[in-house]
């Protein structure tokens, strides 16, 4: 699935519920190539809800190091560096400084980045990345549904329906990004499957675009959920 100790790729994209995936890979890690996680200074971990700028930086510093088992010959260590971000989100900064490392790698040094969807993701890094679709999400497995109903109401249907992943800040309910991401990548495949990519009209194009769009502001580190979702709730055709 990843390869063996020889051949591993030095950066993967492994898309799935976080905890799950985590776990599949930490299994991988330990099993197959005998690299323990447990007190190894050559390893390293984190969980975000978003991956900022100070992230990405942080991980450069700790990549450009040698491994700890290089350095000291006491340590039985396997020469490797591994690193593994767990996160919902990652800025468009981090994005790109994450690109810089990973078109020129530090040798022996691998990254592991577990997210729910990498339709965020700049496509010159998703590039860089090795990805594995293997594992779907648990949650918002009823986007599927959800978009095909949505393309269907009403426009005043549309903006009640959104409220939704809205959140609540008065009782402490955060935005539910992850859904409304889910939410828009559906419904960019419904459209797509329901209309002649060759004969789309300029509006057609426009509400393709938009969807784009929207995806990448949700992927900032404090979008506006509503106005987003409702924006596109406002200029999908309701035929």
């Amino acid at each position: 699935m990843f390869g063996n100790k020889e051949n591993l790729h030095h950066a993967y994209l492994i898309e799935g519920n976080r905890e799950k995936v985590f776990s599949l890979v930490s299994d991988y890690l330990e099993n197959e190539l005998q690299f323990s996680l447990k007190n190894n200074p050559d390893f390293w971990q984190g969980d975000f809800d978003t991956f900022g700028i100070d992230d990405g930086r942080k991980i450069n510093d700790l990549q450009n190091k040698k491994s700890f088992s290089e350095k000291n010959i006491d340590f039985a260590g396997s020469g490797k560096q591994i690193f593994i971000i767990k996160t919902n989100f990652i800025t468009r900064e981090a994005q790109n400084s994450l690109l810089k490392m990973f078109e020129e790698p530090t040798a022996d040094t691998h990254f592991f980045l577990i997210m729910n969807s990498g339709e965020v993701l700049l496509p010159t890094l998703k590039s860089r990345l090795m990805t594995i679709k293997k594992w779907a999400p648990d949650t918002h497995q009823n986007q599927n549904k959800d978009a095909e109903e949505f393309l269907k109401m009403t426009v005043g249907e549309r903006i009640k329906f959104v409220q939704k992943f809205v959140g609540d800040t008065k009782k402490k309910i955060p935005a539910d990004k992850i859904g409304a991401i889910e939410l828009l990548n559906q419904l960019e495949k419904f459209l797509r499957e329901k209309l002649d990519i060759k004969k789309m009209t300029k509006k057609e194009v426009f509400v393709f675009d938009e969807i784009i769009k929207c995806r990448n502001y949700l992927n900032d580190r404090s979008p506006s959920v509503k106005n987003l979702l409702e924006h596109m709730a406002l200029i999908i055709s309701t035929k």
